[in-house]
């Protein structure tokens, strides 16, 4: 499902550039209030929210308009009084009303008002509307893509090019590994998804541009992620698309990387 939030907020608050870590942690926070049949659903595909493993959602950038931005400072000064916000988990529709309900009831603690924390309050939601999926679609990355080497030996900098030869090795053997795990680790054969005759294909349209974000301390201990921001075509089984395209593409999609949007 995925859900555009309006949030608002004070004029003047002030918000760092990179935020996607504050954005995790109130989703994490929300959906550890989850009711005990989204909790009994979650746990039955081997996730357990209050370990926060259950990683597969993703979201976009906020959209910020009017503000002011300080290069020095690396933040931005809101002169509006809202923000937008997407949220895409991969979740059975029928917890729809639920998850709108969830967010709701929390605030999303997100920078400062003349040295207090700030928060931010959704005021308007909206569900939007599933896409038809096909073996073969076109995206757009809304939010950087991170895929790194499959090499059990990682370099100094592990991450891929869009356009390198082997990117699309690392891109499917993560997406592979993403998606087995959501659906209790079962093999592309034996859920009948695999086709020798219908090889996965990735191409890559156009440039890639790089995005580095650097990260507040987390469990991962994970200080910076690099990804790319690109459009792409993608031919795979459509459940594995459709999985891609709620739970985000790549690696660290619940970090605010993989969000994608229809090309």
């Amino acid at each position: 499902m995925r859900i555009q939030f309006s949030l608002s907020c004070q004029k003047g608050t002030i918000i760092p550039i990179n935020y996607q870590s504050e954005i995790s942690q109130w989703i994490f926070t929300v959906l550890s209030n989850a009711g005990a049949e989204l909790s009994s659903w979650i746990q039955q595909r081997g996730f357990d929210l209050s370990s926060r493993n259950y990683k597969l959602f993703t979201f976009s950038p906020l959209a910020i308009y009017p503000y002011e931005m300080d290069q020095v400072k690396q933040e931005f000064k809101l002169l509006g009084n809202q923000v937008k916000l997407n949220i895409s988990i991969y979740l059975d529709p029928a917890f729809e009303q639920q998850i709108v309900h969830l967010f709701r009831q929390v605030p999303l603690p997100l920078g400062t008002l003349e040295g207090r924390p700030a928060q931010f309050e959704v005021k308007h939601w909206q569900i939007m509307p599933h896409p038809v999926f096909k073996e073969t679609m076109q995206f757009k990355a809304v939010s950087p893509i991170s895929i790194t080497t499959v090499e059990e030996i990682k370099t100094t900098n592990p991450y891929l090019l869009p356009d390198n030869e082997n990117y699309d090795i690392s891109f499917f053997s993560h997406t592979v590994r993403r998606f087995k795990a959501a659906k209790q680790y079962k093999s592309l054969s034996a859920l009948k998804l695999l086709d020798p005759a219908f090889p996965m294909h990735y191409r890559l349209l156009g440039q890639a541009k790089s995005r580095l974000i650097h990260l507040k301390p987390n469990a991962e201990n994970i200080t910076q992620l690099r990804g790319f921001a690109y459009e792409f075509e993608v031919s795979m089984p459509v459940p594995v698309i459709e999985f891609c395209y709620y739970a985000g593409f790549g690696e660290f999609p619940h970090l605010g990387f993989g969000f994608v949007e229809l090309k």
